[in-house]
């Protein structure tokens, strides 16, 4: 499962960055660049069946910094959207990015967990 996880991740990244970077938002650029090196690096750890690294931890990490990031913006939309009563065009929006959240966080989730069963089984 994780490793279909990475491969969706993967794909819903490039997706986030073709539908809805049209701006000069290097933050989401960075972090969708993130996102994609810290599942490729997953998927090749499972394959080579070895644990991860420092650098894969530092990447897991600037991963959910990414996640909060879009968390955040979401719920800046969402309140922009109630002030403005403007609900029309923010769904095109919410629903993908929501679907890109909850998949960062399962993946996220489930690599820390087949990390850490693989290092107990190690051992």
């Amino acid at each position: 499962m994780l490793k279909r996880l990475s491969y969706l991740n993967v794909f819903l990244a490039m997706a986030y960055l073709l539908l809805f970077v049209t701006g000069d938002n290097l933050l989401i650029i960075a972090g969708v660049f993130i996102m994609v090196a810290f599942n490729a690096l997953v998927i090749k750890k499972i394959q080579e069946e070895k644990n991860l690294g420092l650098v894969q931890g530092i990447l897991g990490i600037c991963c959910l910094c990414f996640w909060a990031y879009l968390a955040m913006g979401c719920t800046y939309i969402v309140q922009s959207a109630i002030e403005h009563h403007y609900f029309d065009n923010i769904w095109s929006y919410l629903l993908p990015t929501a679907f890109f959240l909850l998949s960062i966080l399962l993946q996220l989730l489930c690599s820390l967990q087949y990390f850490k069963n693989y290092q107990t089984s190690e051992n």
